[in-house]
């Protein structure tokens, strides 16, 4: 069977396909559903619906192509034994763009997620997992599957280069730390540009979340928080938007929705000991200390020597136990 499997990858490499499916074939016929055959004829499917769109584009042809697709990697994943995760979680990633193409898009978003909550998936496959999870999330959401004009592309390129490159290293900077007047003007003239770029592209996340990101550094926290929940509508499946979302909430006194965003960060993951820990403090925060007490001992478990999980811990165990009361603790919490 491994020489078959590998004459056939051979010849599909050289678009032989009708060869090479009969090599995949051949192996099935002596160990039906064998998970590495079947995931390289679904290969030879998509190949060939490839193929078809850049020569005829028959549409029916396409559609049958890639349903043909579908069903070879489900029933690959399906297989006993078993993918090894480095094939499963990018044949998972083929089968989630599969589903969105085919108009499936509840099963592409499930699909993906498989992969961006897997632990064992590389941080790279766990990357574009959540980044298809954007184009799948903005179908679900009624946009149109566009490409933008080339005079859009140049225009929203020249508004996020002129808006992003004076306050460049800034974001990340330490939010407590006063603004020059220099740099408040720079913040001031980002803002109107990362707005016209989130109007010429209104699907576009990005500028909707570095607008809040510019908002909370010039002290407009409400303006912030709706930057970032709808930075949130378009994209929940990045969990820096959860997170900044959670913490413009935070930061607002709106502590039930911290802690929804904190749980969608957490959600999609859930391998972050650094989100464990904010949704640790954000539950405290809300009066839900009883709740807080066991996140706040993952986060700390997971990361021993963080010094944020270990003060989140210190503060919920210290409101747990009635030493501090929920505003106290918000109030050391936010440095007051």
């Amino acid at each position: 069977m491994a020489r078959l499997l590998e004459e056939g990858v051979q010849l599909a490499s050289r678009q032989s396909y009708d060869a090479a499916a009969e090599r995949f074939n051949a192996v099935l016929v002596l160990a039906p559903d064998h998970p590495l055959a079947l995931v390289n004829l679904a290969g030879i499917a998509q190949d060939r619906s490839h193929q078809e769109e850049q020569g005829a584009n028959r549409p029916e042809v396409i559609e049958r192509l890639d349903r043909e697709a579908v069903e070879l990697f489900e029933r690959a994943l399906a297989a006993t034994p078993s993918l090894s995760v480095g094939v499963r979680t990018p044949v998972l990633i083929r089968l989630g763009r599969l589903h969105r193409l085919l108009g499936e898009h509840e099963k592409s978003r499930d699909t993906l997620l498989r992969v961006a909550r897997d632990a064992e998936a590389s941080a790279q496959d766990r990357q574009t997992a959540r980044e298809e999870l954007t184009t799948t999330h903005a179908r679900l959401l009624g946009f149109p599957e566009r490409n933008p004009s080339e005079a859009e592309a140049k225009r929203y390129a020249r508004l996020w280069q002129e808006a992003t490159t004076p306050i460049k290293g800034l974001l990340g900077d330490d939010m407590d730390r006063p603004l020059s007047q220099a740099e408040v003007r720079r913040f001031e003239t980002a803002r109107p540009l990362l707005q016209q770029a989130l109007d010429l592209i209104p699907e576009n996340w990005a500028a909707a979340w570095t607008l809040g990101m510019v908002e909370r550094r010039l002290g407009n926290e409400a303006r912030s928080l709706e930057c970032f929940i709808r930075a949130f509508e378009l994209n929940p499946y990045n969990p820096d938007v959860s997170r900044e979302a959670s913490i413009s909430a935070g930061l607002a006194g709106r502590m039930e929705d911290a802690v929804r965003f904190s749980e969608a960060a957490l959600d999609v993951d859930p391998a972050d000991a650094g989100l464990v820990a904010n949704l640790a403090l954000n539950l405290l925060l809300a009066g839900r200390a009883a709740e807080a007490l066991p996140h706040a001992k993952e986060a700390v478990a997971r990361a021993p020597k963080d010094r944020v999980s270990q003060a989140v811990l210190a503060l919920t165990e210290q409101v747990a136990s009635g030493a501090l009361s929920v505003e106290q603790a918000r109030k050391k919490a936010l440095g007051r």
